[in-house]
Order: C-alpha cells, then structure tokens, then sequence
C-alpha cells in the first residue's frame, strides 16, 4: 500500500507544530511526520496515555524535555517515549518520523499541566 505525502491528513497543531498523519488499516501501528519549529506545546506537557511513540530525527535538531530528562536530538537520533511520558520539545526546523503503537488517536493524546 502505497500512501503519498499529498494524500496524508495535515494538521496544524500549535502556529510551531505541522503533522501530516498517514492513516492506513492497521490499529496496532500509526506513522506520521512532524515539523517542529519552536515549542511544542506552546505551555505545559503533553502525553499520551495509551501508546508508545518513537521519535526518528530525519533533519534539524531540538531538545526533548521528559519525565526523564532533557535529551538533544538531531539526524539520525530516535527517541522513544513510553506512554504516560509527559514532555515538550523546542525544535530547530525538526523534521521527525512519527511512529505509535498502538496506532494515535487524538482522544488518547492530552496536554497537561
């Protein structure tokens, strides 16, 4: 199954966070991709409580702030989140692979804090 970029779901998120998810029959996995320039969120945290996500750096760089420290990130760097991680990032044109397990929903995801 083939799925091109133009056929993906864009979301503007916050004015520094642009996603396009690529939906396809599966609801163990979810990928997408994320341009991060600036923090996301724009205040608090954000979590979710349900999957696992993986954070794969295609180009740019940022800082993730986690739970479980402050992590830099660039090309070629992944990062996994367990669920139930609370973080925010400030990303520099961060240009990520987005993957979940099981598959995202906007229901299970929460911004807190």
């Amino acid at each position: 199954m083939l799925i091109k970029k133009s056929d993906s779901d864009k979301y503007e998120n916050t004015k520094s966070c642009t996603v396009w998810n690529y939906d396809f029959p599966n609801k163990n996995l979810g990928c997408a991709t994320a341009l991060i320039s600036g923090r996301y969120p724009d205040s608090g945290r954000s979590v979710n409580l349900e999957c696992d996500e993986i954070y794969l750096c295609i180009s740019g760089s940022g800082i993730i702030h986690s739970d479980k420290g402050d992590f830099e990130i660039s090309q070629g760097d992944l990062y996994f989140f367990e669920k139930n991680e609370k973080y925010w990032v400030d990303g520099t044109n961060l240009f990520v692979v987005l993957v979940n397990s099981p598959k995202w929903s906007p229901e299970q995801h929460k911004l807190v804090d």
